[in-house]
Order: structure tokens, then sequence, then C-alpha cells
């Protein structure tokens, strides 16, 4: 089996079921978090994976995580905007199942963002990007995604204070 240092890296010895192995579940979690739907995360991380095959092996400085991470969330967005234009039904905010398996009061407060901002709080805090990766990632300026996040910790500051007192 190829050490995670070759999945991280796109190393050419490391193959795409590994990797898949090794940053599905991950992938899935993150993308769960910013669309609120687990069926849904797991089609947009099938869908992030099927690009991953048309260029597999990424080159050797690519960070797989990263690039999954930027592919499943420019996809997801992609998602939503192709929806709204079109008129589609919206997926559900919540999935229960999913939710009773994380943190409850966590998946409510997220919930209140806009996906946008959901986005750039779970890259930055939870994945640990940079701002400016951020907004590389979306394709926003750097303000735009520090003010989302100023914004983010403003709404959800109350709710979970007021979680953490019940």
């Amino acid at each position: 089996m190829v050490g995670a240092e070759a999945l991280r890296t796109g190393s050419d010895a490391a193959s795409l079921d590994e990797a898949f192995r090794l940053h599905q579940p991950r992938l899935v979690r993150r993308l769960a978090l910013i669309v609120g739907d687990a069926e849904e995360a797991k089609d947009l991380a099938q869908r992030t994976f099927v690009r991953a095959a048309e260029r597999w092996p990424l080159p050797p400085e690519q960070d797989v995580a990263s690039w999954l991470s930027v592919v499943g969330l420019r996809l997801a967005l992609n998602e939503r905007r192709r929806r709204k234009v079109w008129g589609f039904v919206s997926v559900k905010e919540t999935d229960a199942t999913w939710a009773l398996d994380v943190d409850p009061d966590l998946w409510r407060a997220l919930a209140t963002l806009d996906r946008r901002t959901r986005a750039a709080l779970v890259l930055t805090v939870l994945d640990g990007y940079t701002q400016d990766e951020v907004a590389g990632a979306l394709g926003v300026a750097r303000g735009t995604v520090a003010s989302w996040l100023s914004r983010a910790r403003d709404r959800l500051q109350p709710i979970l204070e007021e979680n953490s007192n019940d």
C-alpha cells in the first residue's frame, strides 16, 4: 500500500483507488457541512473523484487533499448556482440522520449561513486554509472572504453561546 505522503503529494505511484479510500470520507464530511445534505455531499464527492480520474496522476507538487477540496467546493457552488438559475427544487436544508451524527447545535448554527460563507468558514477553520487560499479557490477577493468570515462570526457567536448556556 502506498503511504499517505505519496497520496498527499500526488505521486505517480499512488493509485486513484487508494486516494479515494484516504480522502473520500473527509471530503464528504466537508461537503456535507457546506451543502447541508449528506446524500448530495456523497454525489459531489463522487463527481470530484471523476474529475480526479480524468487528470490522474496529479502533478507531484499538487496536494491531493487540497485539490479535491477545491474541486468539490466548486462543483457544489456551481450546482447551487445552476439550480437557482433554472429554478430546480432546492435541496433540503438539513439531513436529520446526518445531523444526529454530528453536533446538532453546530449544524443548526452553520445552517443559518449562506453556502459561500459556510464554505469559507469550513475551509479556514476546519481545513486550515488561509483567507488568500480560500479567495483563490472561490474566485473572489480576499476582502470578500474576510467579510464573509466576520459576518459568520457575528452570526454564529450568539447562537453557539446560547446553546452552551443551555
